[in-house]
């Protein structure tokens, strides 16, 4: 093997942690980075799931989820091969798939999770950027991924409007038509206004709506359908003022437990909960609608940073005005003023760390940044009426 070669693997891995291999066709010898890639032991005839691919570069994504890229010479006398990479963090699961699919032995599981625990989380498209950039090395030419990988292909358009316009038929004949936009706004009002109560009267009042199909078996229909659900909701809570990261990452928590769901029930259950907790979730923090870009941005500014010492200051800086003038608009559209609302996201967060954490009071006053322990207790139970302690209590019971 060309040592400028191996030297370009090796660096190509040290800088991405992409896992990289280079084949030596002739000699059938191979090179990899990590070496566990290359112990036949474990890794048994990767190279023949290359041979079905016919572009130069080109990938294959496997059962497991795991994208894998393929790169040849020039000469047709070396193969590179990036991979495995995901697009999401490694779970159990996926080890145990990609295990299933490359026939590994249960024995090398601890070795396996590790490996794959290593490799960086890439989208999809940033994985075909890395396999053009080695295309580029290797054979010095230039290509464009959305032209070479058809990422941008319209041709199947006419295919899927014939088949559209096939459904519109058989769903007219049928009586078989889609009944729920009406319901859907009149849900998603409710979570946007924090209204939890008209939430609960819609809910236990609809029936014989119609979705449409989303997939070939009932389990996977209502995956579909909670996780476009999930999606709406989301964008409607942090429209009501839900703090938008927070909204985002109690989405993903959701869509988690439905795909790990194996009970159809348990998913029904599972929106009913996840539509009640963000509505009350909106409802907890509460920002009269009509607000203004510029005051959205410095609300969710605030929600984003509220572990770390932010001033008024801080929030001028961040939306380009100045202090006086966003002091005056913060309070003309929210009715507080800037300082306030710092310190009622902070208790709030104070509230949710309380009920969902073990975390102590010194840590829990030390993370969102008050200057003491007894100054955080006074000003919760200044607030609330409680003592921190009487509400992690209450909470907890309940």
């Amino acid at each position: 093997m060309k040592a400028d070669l191996k030297s370009f693997c090796q660096f190509f891995y040290i800088s991405t942690a992409i896992p990289v291999s280079c084949y030596h066709i002739p000699s059938g010898s191979c090179t990899s980075f990590p070496a566990i890639l290359s112990e036949q032991s474990i890794f048994k005839n990767t190279l023949h799931e290359f041979a079905d691919l016919k572009k130069n570069p080109d990938y294959f994504i496997s059962r497991s989820f795991s994208y894998f890229g393929c790169v040849r010479t020039d000469s047709g006398e070396y193969i590179i091969t990036l991979g495995p990479v995901f697009s999401t963090p490694v779970s159990d699961h996926t080890v145990h798939t990609f295990m299933q699919e490359w026939a590994i032995s249960p024995d090398s599981r601890e070795e396996i999770s590790r490996f794959l625990s290593l490799i960086p989380s890439f989208s999809f498209e940033r994985f075909l950027y890395a396999l053009a950039f080695v295309h580029l090395c290797l054979n010095q030419e230039t290509i464009d991924i959305e032209e070479h990988f058809n990422l941008n292909d319209t041709g199947s358009i006419h295919k899927r409007s014939s088949l559209h316009t096939d459904q519109v038929i058989h769903a007219k004949e049928s009586q078989h038509v889609h009944n729920t936009y009406q319901f859907e706004r009149r849900m998603l009002h409710c979570v946007q206004e924090g209204k939890s109560d008209g939430l609960k009267d819609l809910l236990n009042s609809s029936s014989d709506l119609s979705a449409g199909v989303l997939a070939d078996n009932s389990l996977r229909q209502e995956k579909n359908l909670f996780i476009s659900l999930a999606a709406l909701v989301t964008r409607s809570a942090i429209a009501g003022g839900m703090d938008m990261e927070q909204a985002y990452l109690l989405a993903d928590v959701y869509i988690q437990e439905c795909e790990r769901s194996h009970d159809v029930g348990h998913i029904s259950s599972l929106t009913y909960s996840m539509l009640i907790d963000f509505t009350e979730r909106v409802s907890q923090a509460k920002i009269p609608q009509g607000m203004s870009p510029e005051i959205f941005e410095c609300v969710q500014f605030i929600s984003q940073h509220i572990n770390e010492p932010i001033q008024v200051g801080d929030v001028a800086e961040h939306v380009g005005r100045s202090r006086s003038y966003l002091t005056s608009r913060f309070k003309k559209e929210l009715g507080f003023d800037i300082s306030s609302f710092i310190m009622r996201r902070r208790l709030e967060e104070a509230k949710s760390l309380l009920t969902y954490s073990d975390k102590s009071l010194s840590e829990i006053s030390s993370y969102l940044c008050f200057s003491s322990q007894s100054y955080f207790q006074n000003v919760f139970k200044k607030k609330y009426g409680i003592t921190p302690n009487q509400y992690r209590i209450n909470t907890q019971k309940a």
